[in-house]
């Protein structure tokens, strides 16, 4: 009925003559007057579900001689994958803007008072806050937008858990490899070329060109640390290990899990020293049982700090083979024997189908590669790791085990 097409009801009378017939009384009862639209093939699709959302199936319009044609079952998931692309780009939209962060700290707001804040067009404020409504990132009221629960605690800037920093990274630098997806398919390469119009030679040069886009991607790899620190810190019993460096540990968010959980262990971040020279911004606030210590070096080619366990998070899906070997042989060479590796990592399933989130980062064409538990434990067991143990956490990451 609020549409400009006639309501159901009208349709009898356009009937040849037919009026209140049984056909038209049983399509009646079949379909809700206000939760119904009418497709220009004629078919009629119910809007309502128990969630308020589509049910999914079409019914189509009895003809005139009564004969009904078989449901046919709208396609949602490939509906939901066609118009991905869109509601992830709204997402970025409104991160770029912080319109969560001031919603945060002043909603709820009208439209015209978002824009007037953020300095945009009100008709495009007012859509995009519609669209972030409809994704159910926001809610709206009478009173105007504001944030829900989770836009409050991952969304906004500020949250201790918050994914700003890496929906910036996706934005900026994964967006515009993907866009040149088909031709990195045919090429089999990371497209840097065309998105940024040049080929790096090393994965993170790009990030380290100027202080502002080193902080940016530092913030990226801080917000997925601290939300999968906890999981893979409390994955396993490591309370036998005195001493344990993150190889590449960047600001080192896993590392004050650590001695949080075992305030007795020693820990030790190592990386870069472009990235060391800038953890002092995402230190934690609150009072730690012991200091982090934080090493700079290039794990490939420097000695590394000595330790009983050794940790590896999200570094070695990064790289190419080669490199992998020069940095376990590394690993094993200071290893003890009953000392141990942790691996952070998604872990696919045996047929590297699941999960979805690993299998869909594999296509920014990294020289590295995603693996399977049975992967992980062959690569390992050629460097002298054995006794290895998997732990899926059900978050981003997942935790691998092995001792020498």
């Amino acid at each position: 009925k609020h549409d400009s097409i006639p309501s159901v009801d009208t349709f009898e009378d356009l009937s040849d003559g037919e009026s209140e017939s049984s056909s038209s009384m049983a399509h009646k009862g079949a379909v809700k007057l206000d939760s119904s639209r009418v497709c220009p093939s004629g078919a009629v699709y119910n809007c309502e579900n128990g969630s308020g959302g589509r049910t999914g199936f079409m019914v189509p319009l009895e003809n005139k001689n009564g004969v009904s044609e078989g449901v046919t079952k709208v396609p949602s998931k490939i509906l939901d994958l066609l118009d991905g692309f869109r509601a992830s780009k709204a997402l970025f939209v409104a991160s770029k803007l912080k319109m969560f962060d001031l919603l945060k700290s002043k909603g709820p707001l009208k439209a015209v008072d978002v824009a007037s804040e953020l300095g945009t067009s009100v008709c495009g404020t007012e859509r995009l806050l519609d669209t972030c409504a409809a994704l159910e990132l926001l809610e709206k009221t009478s009173q105007g937008y504001s944030n829900t629960d989770s836009a409050n605690t991952y969304l906004a800037s500020d949250g201790e858990h918050s994914l700003h920093g890496y929906i910036i990274h996706s934005n900026d630098h994964v967006w515009p490899l993907f866009t040149n997806l088909e031709s990195a398919v045919k090429e089999g390469s990371r497209q840097n070329h065309r998105a940024f119009g040049k080929k790096t030679e090393d994965l993170f040069n790009d990030y380290f060109q100027s202080q502002e886009v080193k902080q940016r991607f530092m913030a990226a790899m801080h917000s997925i640390a601290h939300l999968t620190a906890r999981d893979v810190a409390m994955a396993f019993d490591l309370s036998e290990f005195k001493s344990a460096c993150d190889l590449g540990g960047c600001t080192g968010a896993l590392a004050h899990e650590l001695i949080q959980i075992y305030p007795n262990m020693k820990v030790t971040v190592f990386d870069l020293p472009e990235v060391i020279a800038n953890t002092s911004y995402f230190q934690p606030t609150e009072q730690c049982p012991a200091p982090v210590t934080f090493v700079s070096g290039d794990f490939f080619k420097d000695n590394l700090p000595e330790a009983d366990l050794y940790i590896l998070s999200r570094v070695l899906h990064d790289w190419p083979d080669e490199k992998i070997h020069v940095l376990l042989n590394k690993i094993s060479a200071v290893c003890k024997p009953g000392s141990a590796l942790l691996v952070g990592e998604t872990v696919l399933d045996e047929q590297k189908t699941h999960p979805p989130r690993a299998v869909l980062q594999s296509l920014s064409m990294t020289e590295g590669k995603q693996r399977s538990g049975s992967e992980y434990q062959q690569l390992l067991e050629k460097y002298g790791f054995t006794n290895t143990q998997i732990k899926i956490t059900g978050n981003l990451l997942d935790a691998v085990l092995c001792f020498k």
